[in-house]
Order: structure tokens, then sequence, then C-alpha cells
């Protein structure tokens, strides 16, 4: 194996990983993906490390030299056909492996370059969930029809700003903070507009669009699968961003009481 292939294998395997890990999956499939397609294009013995901010590969090659490389993860959301493309994608690459065909690193890497240029899902369609996902919440918590179409508004303009602020980079707990403070000021806007006489059940079904559940699914499946250091970082994430949107919600409750001086 030369070294121009050693890299490409470094390179491709690190980009599938990045690719699992900023877009909401778990650390084990991460490393699990890593080694797949290490092991696939060529190296040997591939071993990979996983953390939330960081992943690693280090593998020998066929004359027995030892290469390893990271890569850092600056960005993280939640883009599960990505997930389940790259998945895809290590499962042909070892079916090609099993069957003696010699691997495609030109093609390989253009899939990957495809996967991680595909567009997401469509702004409309996402608003729309946002709104079918606020309502329905609305009706599990008890609210009455009124609650529920207030907590869809309310919950496609909160989409939109998400969709908005995305773009800048800030801090979770920050952002997670002003999402909670916009839910609570909405609210209490409409409850004041004497529309509904719930404003707890609508807080709550329009919170449910940000807490972090996937957050909270993953650190409980990757302490399981034993990476105890990323299941702690991850539980602490969801922890901060609960904590935001709780402190959020409280201080947007109080602020808007302060300014029309009735505390609802």
């Amino acid at each position: 194996m030369n070294k121009n292939h050693a890299e490409s294998i470094t390179d491709i395997a690190l980009k599938a990983g990045s690719i699992v890990l900023e877009n909401g999956g778990e650390t084990y499939r991460t490393e699990d993906t890593i080694m797949r397609i290490a092991s696939s294009l060529g190296a040997v013995s591939p071993s990979s490390f996983v953390t939330p901010t960081v992943v690693m590969l280090s593998f020998t090659d066929t004359e027995g030299n030892h290469h390893s490389a990271m890569r850092r993860i600056k960005q993280r959301g939640v883009n599960l056909r990505k997930v389940a493309l790259i998945n895809a994608l290590s499962r042909r690459l070892e079916k090609r492996k099993k069957a003696d065909k010699a691997a495609d690193f030109l093609q390989t890497a253009y899939t990957l370059e495809r996967i991680h240029r595909s567009p997401k899902y469509p702004v409309s369609a996402v608003l729309f969930c946002a709104a079918l996902s606020s309502l329905c919440f609305a009706f599990m918590f008890g609210g009455t029809f009124k609650d529920a179409l207030a907590a869809s508004v309310i919950g496609l303009i909160l989409r939109l700003i998400v969709i908005k602020v995305e773009k800048i980079s800030l801090n979770v707990f920050f952002l997670s903070f002003l999402y909670g403070g916009i839910i609570s000021i909405f609210t209490e806007l409409i409850f004041l507009c004497g529309y509904t006489g719930s404003p707890i059940i609508i807080t709550s079904a329009v919170l449910m669009q940000v807490v972090p559940g996937l957050a909270i699914v993953n650190a409980i499946r990757d302490i399981i699968a034993g990476d105890l250091v990323s299941g702690a970082a991850r539980a602490l994430e969801a922890f901060m961003i609960a904590a935001g949107l709780s402190l959020g919600s409280v201080l947007g409750l109080f602020a808007f009481s302060g300014i029309t001086g009735v505390l609802l």
C-alpha cells in the first residue's frame, strides 16, 4: 500500500465518521462506521476512538507501517437521512470487499461528498412538522383545540427563528435560553389577549420541539454500549440545554410581567 492510498483511507473514513457524528449519530455507530470503511478500503487492524467533539482513526497498512489521524467536530445537528446513507455506504463497501473487488477510492470519495452536500429537508416540510408536533403535544397534554392551534402557531414561529439562528455559531446554552424566552413571551401574549386559558399546556407543547430528546437517548445508548466518556458528555450537554430552556422560560415570563405589570 502506497502513501496515497493510506491517506485516502484516512480521509474517507474520518469524513464518513464526521458526517455521522455531526448529524445525530451515536458514538458507537460512528466508531463502527469508521472501522468498517477503513477495513473495506484495505486498512489492517483499524481502531477508532470517538468523543462528541473528536473522531480518531489508527491502522497499519499491508507493509506494517502505522498511520493515525484525528478530526475535530465543531458543529452538530440532526439529519438522520445522512446517517442512514453513510451506514448504507459502509455496508456496500464491505460487500464489495467480500466479493474480492478492488476498492474504488475515487467513486467512494465522490459518493461521500454527495452525501455531505445533499440538501436538507425542505423548509416548508420542517415548518409543517414543527407546527404539527406542537399541535399534537398540546392535545397529548390535555389541551383544547384552541390551545393546540395556538401551540402550532407558536411552534411554527419558533422553528422559523431556529432556522435563522442556527446559521450563527452560538453557545448551545445561550440558544436554549433564547428559545425558552421566546416561547414564554409568545404564550403569555396569547393568554393576555384572552384566546386561551392554558398557557402552561401551550408552553410545554412548544418546548417539546427543542427538548434534547436525541441527546438524552444517545447518552443512554453510549453508556450502555460502554462509551462512558461520550455518554457522560452527551448527558451533560442535554442537561445544559434543558437548564437553558427552563431558565429562559422563567425569565421570559418575568420580563413579560415587568412590561405589562401582570404576572400570568
